[in-house]
């Protein structure tokens, strides 16, 4: 079998796996019932995940876990293996999702976690007008996960810049050597003999340089 004319171009065969598969026209009756059920299921999943939230809530709040655990930390770790930031995710998503659905008039909720997730660290005063300015944006459109981090972006409170280190102690400087100027006064106390002025003044140099030894 001869190939292509040397030289010659040929295109390549299209790739099947780029062409998008047609929508079916309509489910059946058997494929709609178990869409429905599926979705029902996805539906539960969200309903729970709210639920966990409002229990770890719970139990943090009024410390119902302190008849067997010192902290409510080592209570996610040890009765459920759960971690701080996970258990504190599900608490703040539960707490900015009842916080929109007390507002009567935000009619569009968040359907999933990663919609929320990223409101979590809105303030409480400016989580109303952020969420309204997701939904708008969306323009009836799904609302995406992305479109929530970009929109709650402009409403977190702003990093002012990196905090300064704690200057470090300056090191303490080492402790004279007063040995020697010691033996030195004891050998001019011994030269002194009965001169009681000079006496005086080494006296009061030796305690000086005591002193100075503690202070050190």
């Amino acid at each position: 079998m001869s190939g292509p004319a040397k030289g010659k171009w040929t295109a390549p065969a299209p790739i099947d796996a780029l062409t998008p598969a047609p929508l079916k026209e309509s489910l059946t009756a058997a494929e709609q019932n178990e869409l429905t059920r599926l979705e029902t299921v996805i539906q539960k999943g969200w309903t729970t995940f709210l639920d966990v939230g409002r229990a770890l809530m719970t139990i943090k709040n009024d410390e119902l876990y302190s008849d067997k655990y010192e902290t409510f930390d080592e209570y996610l770790r040890v009765r459920w293996e759960m971690s701080r930031s996970h258990a504190y995710n599900l608490i703040g998503s539960t707490e900015v999702y009842d916080e929109l659905s007390a507002m009567a008039d935000i009619t569009i909720k968040p359907t999933n976690e990663r919609q929320i997730r990223s409101l979590i660290s809105v303030p409480k005063n400016k989580l109303a007008v952020t969420w309204k300015k997701v939904v708008k944006e969306a323009d009836g459109k799904p609302v995406t996960a992305k479109l929530v981090n970009q929109v709650a972006a402009e409403f977190k409170p702003r990093k002012t810049g990196k905090p300064t280190k704690a200057a470090k102690k300056p090191a303490s400087a080492p402790r004279p050597n007063l040995k020697p100027a010691f033996k030195l006064i004891d050998v001019i106390e011994e030269l002194a003999g009965n001169d009681k002025n000079l006496l005086s003044n080494i006296r009061s140099l030796r305690e000086c340089l005591k002193k100075i030894g503690r202070e050190k």
